[in-house]
């Protein structure tokens, strides 16, 4: 823990990219941020990478995207790409077609810069290894949060308003009786992580998707050269089956032939993985009292088309540029602040959970037939008419206009 010279303006719950991205913003505006995370650092093994056009604008306007080319937090995505039964069927590159897709940002090495910085200031303070337990209050105000470290050590946060940031389900939104809006998925995938292949035109220039109506295969290569797969399947009992042999034996039948050899010498018993349950809600609120919802503890995104990072990121910086000017001239952030940030975001949420829910269902939740059909004839319909076109653009550079307010 690094302590600033005063109880903190804004406690922030979650020390992911909302999180972090938050912090930073408040603090290069001159404002006390304590950050709470139960992690002792930021690694993590399997987290959404894929920017955007959206957000890949937002770094260069802050000045962070030199530092993340330079110092190897992340690498340019030259496009995105869409197979179906091995047949590409769409290619999605960056906003005028020349530029790239957008950037695969390191997540850990990114947070643990943003930290270092921070951690120079004295308006900055941050409690890793923390678990945020439980919320304290006083008439209809939040006044402190409790946190516990890995010892059941306990302490409480003062501060004037709460973000929370923690991600997909979080306890935080039970302990204040937040209600959610449930929208229907229609797969699961298993993470696994492969070593970086012989043959080097197998590693993704950018993200990779492999669809055929019965599984689908997302990939993008890591910061240390391996390729991170996601596996989704129609009959996803395979994907937690305990036996080793039955779900490597799955996998080489399903996999693009391309990328037998290297599940056959490079999956193995001791490779990392992580069943994933995909969910997708939305609060009916994203506030209560002085505590206000961020990312996916507000709106829990599917990996489709690799939205949830993209859109939180965007949360954090809209919720930036209504709270600084109230935070530096110490004003109250009452509830009204807090509905104009929900009605300022809640547009592009709303579309891009529509856009997953759609295009997910054709990936792997429609009959194969439908998927088919969808893939390898109404789309390419689509792109001769430019509806693919615009309709794709609009998730690559986000629904709404955002734009940072303050110094940054």
């Amino acid at each position: 823990m690094n302590s600033a010279q005063s109880s903190p303006q804004a406690a922030i719950v979650g020390a992911g990219p909302a999180g972090m991205l938050l912090a930073w913003l408040l603090v290069k505006n001159g404002i006390r941020v304590a950050i709470i995370e139960r992690h002792p650092d930021f690694s993590r093994e399997f987290r959404g990478e894929g920017i955007q056009a959206s957000v890949v604008k937002h770094l260069d306007e802050l000045g962070l995207m030199d530092q993340i080319l330079k110092k190897g937090m992340g690498i340019r995505a030259e496009a995105a790409r869409v197979f179906f039964d091995n047949k590409p069927v769409a290619v999605l590159k960056g906003i005028d077609g020349n530029t790239d897709f957008g950037l695969i940002l390191h997540q850990e090495k990114f947070l643990a810069h943003l930290h270092e910085k921070l951690s120079e200031s004295p308006l900055y303070t941050s409690y890793l290894g923390h678990n945020a337990t439980q919320f304290d209050g006083k008439d209809e105000k939040i006044v402190s949060v409790r946190i516990a470290d890995k010892q059941k050590k306990e302490q409480s946060i003062s501060a004037d308003v709460f973000f929370i940031t923690t991600g997909r389900g979080t306890a935080l939104r039970k302990k204040l009786g937040m209600k959610s809006f449930k929208v229907a998925t229609h797969w699961n995938i298993l993470w696994i992580l492969l070593p970086e292949p012989e043959q080097k035109e197998l590693l993704p220039k950018g993200f990779s998707a492999y669809l055929n109506g019965d599984s689908l295969f997302i990939m993008y290569t890591n910061s240390e050269g391996m390729i991170q797969l996601a596996w989704g399947r129609r009959d996803e009992n395979v994907l937690k089956q305990r036996d080793f042999d039955q779900r490597k034996s799955a996998l080489l039948s399903e996999i693009p032939r391309q990328y037998k050899t290297l599940i056959e010498r490079g999956y193995t018993q001791a490779s990392r993985s992580q069943f994933l349950k995909v969910e997708c809600d939305r609060l009916h609120q994203w506030h209560k009292k002085n505590v206000l919802f961020l990312g996916d503890a507000a709106h829990t995104m599917t990996p489709v088309a690799g939205q949830g990072i993209n859109l939180a990121m965007r949360d954090s910086i809209v919720a930036a540029n209504h709270c600084i000017p109230l935070l530096q001239n110490n004003h109250p952030i009452d509830q009204i602040v807090f509905h104009n940030i929900e009605k300022e975001r809640i547009k592009e949420v709303k579309m891009m959970q529509k856009f997953q829910q759609k295009f997910g269902y054709f990936m792997l939740g429609a009959p194969k037939w439908q998927s088919k059909i969808f893939f390898l004839i109404l789309l390419p319909v689509l792109k001769k008419v430019g509806i693919q076109k615009r309709m794709l653009r609009k998730i690559q550079t986000g629904v709404s206009d955002v734009r940072f307010e303050h110094k940054s």
